[in-house]
């Protein structure tokens, strides 16, 4: 670092303008270099791409002459198979016009030949030196013998006789036999003046009657094609060649040392040796005979005798009907850059000389330029250690100096300011001007650092539960002023020497330091409570304070900060289950029960997918006869963690999180598709089960397609279904649900108020609510023998129903004893334990009378 501090600016700057340049020339002939050789690619490229479109249109052109041939001679021969026989003699003219009059100038068509399925042979074979024409037969006037006339009649000498020539044992004819479909054979050697190799095209052939008569064949030599190679157009030192599917070279442009020639009397189609790759007189093409093994190589640079090659495999006669053959060239990189070597080095030597004067005139401009701008650069320093203050006023006099130090004055004054503000963002709450939560953080450390408060003996989370329904229903300028009616009543009950801090939207927390004489007790508790219980809002329209208190009772510093918000949350989240305005002291059990709540809940959610969810049945009865008229549908988890966990466990672990709306589609689902596989066995059609719904799902706005959807796709009827609403519904407020009920009853679905009589506001929704059912509390129902007080309840709701003209049924029947009683005082309907227990539908008998 000292030698960094003794370095003079001028230096390091034209020291790294000097490396800049260095690394710019640099990069300049790298690129330069680099352009040149994808210049060269491209070349290659493109000459190459000349090549294989020149080689394939012309190998394409040589190789659908026997196709064609094939077709045209058919065409002919289906007018003269319109018999039952097929006639040798006739087939000899339409052979013959396809070689002299259809395809006289394609002299690679050696042969057409037609093999009948019943061994019978002709052909017209053309010798391509002397351009003459003879036949080739086997028929019953040779009497079975193939033989080889010197013109094209049978009245010619016969030059050469086979006689065990089959044609239907060749290859040509076989596959074709076989597969019914035309196709190629193997290159093998064939039998005229020159003896070259040749392929056969052979297709079947059908009489009018569309029955299968024999074979023709078509034979073309692939030896004439290298004429065409070696006559390419600027192919200079390249090399062109045409491999089949066993890499084995059908045609090329090299000279190569002549193969060895079978000596036979046919040709051997099935045993043709041809020359391959590894065996070539060209060192290119021995080269590149490892990559044609391998069909992900299809573009290659090789490095041959010093020289570097650029080669390509292409992929040929796919729309021919041929196999694997591939096109393959390599051109050398001399044959198309010529001098570009030499000019190479020119340009090479005019960049280096550009750079050395580069370097010259860099050096005297910098020295002009870095002394006063080393100067500025000192006045910048203070900022990087966020001191504001402007800088001193520069001594240099250039126009640019002078701009650069007014720019730092400026950008100081404006950085202080946005620092500020950003500061004042960040720590403290832009409603309430409370602290944030970073803030009370900063002012613990604050505090701790000047030894005036380190130790804090107990913290209060408050929450205002109700500042979002503000906000959505009465706008946010409402739920501003219940933010900032609700603080200022904190502000006037906390003690001297306290932290308030609004810690998120809805929760706020009140840090209690140690030794100020104020102790956390149940009278300081209840101070706070006291502002839910007694709020008066900020007038007339607002709806009062609804919330709850959480708190711990441990000391804590700026360190354990974090982790005491958290237990206080615990709690805070422990007193809501209790109703609004209650209050809960943080326990270690609390925040185990919540990690258990999070795993459960995590198990839960896989509980779907998992099969562990199961639908039990509960009868309902019709007390005046015992008879089953339907049943509740009660959910069960049998968790393969938790074994079987009671639905109060887990039923409000769903609704806290959401999983109540998969879980009850899962219900409605499942109970109406066990429903419908019983009534299909004979169960009555009315037969009714009652589903229970949460809130969340009635607040759902699909809940009312999902129940059409369910209903119609297992076939069942709206006098099939009840919904039964839980307890949350009827403390829900608003006009959604009464809407959402009018169009589930206009379907004719029935829904039943369950435990009528547990909440406290359950009358005064009776006129607002669309019902057609009640079913009145267990806790009434268990102790109406033992209680005259439950009796007059149950008697008053049984004449409520009456009056309002619903069945009503009681839950939690469990003696005969009770049933008795319930039908005396004129109850309808019972459900419980007596009549039997929540069993599977499948474990049900029929519906009937119980006894």
């Amino acid at each position: 670092m000292r030698l960094l501090n003794s370095i003079s600016l001028k230096l390091i700057v034209t020291s790294l303008f000097v490396f800049i340049l260095t690394v710019m020339f640099g990069l300049a002939v790298l690129l330069q270099y680099r352009s040149e050789n994808r210049i060269f690619d491209s070349l290659s490229d493109k000459l190459i791409s000349a090549h294989i479109e020149y080689v394939h249109t012309n190998l394409f052109n040589f190789l659908k002459v026997p196709i064609q041939a094939n077709a045209s001679i058919e065409m002919t021969m289906q007018e003269l198979l319109s018999g039952g026989m097929v006639n040798l003699d006739e087939f000899e003219s339409p052979l013959m016009s396809a070689m002299k009059r259809v395809f006289p100038y394609f002299p690679q068509l050696s042969l057409v030949a037609f093999g009948a399925v019943n061994g019978d042979y002709i052909g017209v074979s053309r010798e391509t030196i002397t351009d003459t024409y003879t036949l080739i037969l086997k028929d019953k006037r040779t009497r079975g013998a193939l033989n080889f006339y010197s013109g094209m009649g049978t009245q010619n000498p016969v030059i050469k006789t086979s006689e065990e020539y089959d044609p239907r044992t060749r290859p040509w004819f076989r596959e074709v036999n076989a597969s019914r479909k035309p196709s190629w054979t193997r290159a093998y050697w064939d039998m005229d003046a020159i003896r070259g190799v040749s392929i056969s095209y052979s297709s079947p052939v059908y009489n009018m009657d569309n029955r299968y008569v024999g074979v023709i064949s078509s034979d073309i030599k692939l030896n004439r094609f290298n004429r065409y190679l070696q006559q390419i157009p600027n192919l200079g030192n390249g090399v062109i060649f045409i491999v089949n599917d066993n890499n084995e070279i059908i045609s090329h442009s090299t000279i190569e040392k002549p193969v060895t020639r079978p000596e036979s009397d046919l040709p051997e189609q099935d045993r043709a040796h041809l020359l391959t790759p590894e065996n070539s007189e060209s060192a290119i093409i021995r080269t590149i005979a490892p990559y044609l093994s391998h069909s992900e190589y299809n573009k290659m640079t090789l490095n041959i005798d010093h020289g570097t090659y650029y080669g390509r495999i292409v992929s040929f006669g796919k729309e021919l009907g041929l196999h694997n053959w591939r096109i393959v060239v390599a051109i050398p990189q001399t044959d198309f850059v010529g001098q570009l070597n030499d000019e190479r080095r020119i340009t090479f030597s005019m960049i280096f000389i550009i750079f050395l004067l580069g370097v010259t005139l860099a050096w005297i401009i910098l020295s002009r330029v870095t002394t006063p701008i080393q100067y500025v650069a000192t006045q910048a320093r203070p900022l990087a250690r966020q001191k504001w203050s402007p800088a001193h006023q520069s001594r240099f006099e250039l126009k640019e100096i002078k701009q650069l130090n007014d720019a730092f004055n400026e950008m100081s004054s404006t950085l202080s300011a946005a620092f500020s503000r950003l500061e004042h963002q960040v720590y403290y709450d832009s409603v309430t001007g409370l602290l944030s939560k970073e803030g009370l953080q900063k002012q613990l450390q604050t505090l701790s650092s000047q030894n005036n408060i380190t130790i804090w003996e107990g913290l209060i989370l408050l929450s205002l539960d109700n500042i979002n329904l503000v906000n959505n229903s009465l706008g946010y300028q409402k739920g501003e002023a219940l933010l900032c009616e609700f603080v200022k009543q904190l502000q006037e009950i906390i003690p001297p020497y306290t932290l308030l801090a609004r810690v998120n939207d809805v929760e706020f927390a009140v840090c209690y330091p140690k030794n100020d004489g104020v102790e956390i007790d149940e009278e300081e508790i209840n101070r706070y409570v006291h502002i839910y219980a007694n709020s008066r809002g900020c007038g007339s329209e607002h709806p009062l304070f609804a919330g709850n208190v959480g708190l711990v009772k441990y000391e804590f510093d700026d360190q354990t900060l974090a982790i005491n918000l958290r237990h206080a949350s615990v709690a805070l989240v422990t007193a809501r289950k209790k109703g609004a305005g209650a209050y809960e002291i943080y326990r270690p059990e609390m925040m185990s029960r919540a990690v258990e709540n999070t795993q459960m809940l995590r198990e839960l959610n896989q509980a779907e997918l998992n099969q562990e969810l199961r639908v039990y049945f509960q009868p309902i009865i019709d007390l005046h006869n015992a008879e089953v008229i339907g049943a509740e549908a009660l959910i069960r988890w049998h968790s393969k963690a938790y074994g079987v966990v009671p639905p109060y466990v887990f039923i409000p672990l769903a609704e806290d999180s959401g999983l109540i709306l998969s879980i009850g589609r899962w219900v409605l689902r499942e109970s109406c598709r066990q429903l419908a596989l019983k009534i299909a066995s004979g169960w009555p059609n009315d037969f009714n089960i009652h589903i229970n719904v949460s809130a969340r799902q009635l607040y759902q706005a699909d809940f009312y397609d999902v129940i059409i959807a369910t209903l119609n796709e297992f076939r069942l009827s709206a006098c099939n279904l009840t919904i039964e609403l839980t307890e949350s519904v009827l403390l829900e407020k608003g006009t959604f649900i009464s809407e959402q009920l009018g169009r589930i009853r206009a379907l004719g679905i029935s829904v039943a108020i369950d435990d009528f009589g547990s909440g406290f506001s359950s009358l005064s929704y009776l006129h607002c609510l669309q019902f057609d059912c009640l079913k009145i509390d267990r806790d009434f129902v268990s102790g109406i023998l033992k209680s005259a007080r439950n009796e007059a309840i149950i008697s008053s709701v049984i004449r409520l129903a009456k009056g309002l003209g619903v069945p009503l049924i009681a839950e939690g029947i469990e003696t005969k004893e009770v049933a008795d009683r319930l039908y005396e005082l004129g109850c309808p309907r019972g459900q419980g334990y007596y009549f039997g227990r929540p069993i599977p539908l499948d474990e049900w008998q029929a519906p009937g009378i119980v006894k």
